[in-house]
């Protein structure tokens, strides 16, 4: 109960509201590599993320991998197939050992007639990710390698509410995301770092100067 209140998805619902979820709710443990579902597969389960981080990925156009998003705690996985019960647009693998709460798409959706917030909330979460996914395309289609790691470093930032964060990426998870080879992220990194627009400081990565970062996506 804890965990699924703590969740965008369930903002806002009661305590009876919330325990209806709950008894739908299945917990499961997936090792590193589980696929989660396939894109194409038939929409019919959510995910949310407990412990563990899952890869999205889609095929693009010449049949190359391209990394959408790595999830962590909190994430909800399968999130879009809640406005039409369509097949899933992505594939969805275990990044690392996970602990997961799965929730049949039907079941959720047959809640959402008696709590106008669970259905308000899933209205407003589809949208975002609808949004993201816009973003997501515009960058890859009008930015240069630099404007594009620019970008995710801002989102992330944004995101997080904070100019210092752990992005919790590989780089060749960012190479996936942003279209391009690891070595071009490791040297794009070190031009942001040699232009002082960020540090990097053990594993996190802090913005130094947002306004020459956005100068790298073309912006004043």
């Amino acid at each position: 109960m804890a965990f699924l209140s703590s969740l965008p998805l369930f903002e806002g619902l009661s305590g009876e509201e919330l325990a209806q979820v709950a008894a739908i709710a299945r917990e499961r443990r997936y090792r590193k590599g589980t696929i989660l579902f396939d894109e194409g597969d038939p929409g019919e389960t959510m995910y949310f993320i407990k412990d563990g981080k899952v890869r999205v990925t889609r095929l693009a156009a010449g049949g190359q991998e391209q990394v959408l998003r790595v999830w962590g705690p909190g994430s909800a996985i399968g999130l879009v197939v809640l406005a039409d019960k369509a097949p899933y647009p992505a594939s969805a693998q275990v990044a690392e050992d996970a602990v997961l709460y799965a929730l049949r798409v039907d079941d959720l959706v047959g809640l959402m007639p008696d709590s106008r917030a669970l259905a308000a909330n899933a209205f407003r979460l589809v949208g975002q990710r609808l949004r993201a996914a816009r973003d997501t395309a515009h960058d890859l289609a009008v930015h240069t390698t630099h404007g594009r790691l620019a970008s995710l470093l801002l989102k992330t930032s944004e995101e997080k509410g904070s100019t210092r964060f752990n992005l919790g990426l590989t780089h060749q998870d960012i190479a996936g995301m942003i279209g391009t080879s690891r070595e071009t992220v490791t040297r794009v990194l070190a031009d942001f770092r040699r232009t002082g627009c960020i540090k990097v400081e053990g594993e996190e990565i802090v913005i130094a100067n947002e306004k020459k970062l956005r100068e790298w996506m073309g912006e004043q």
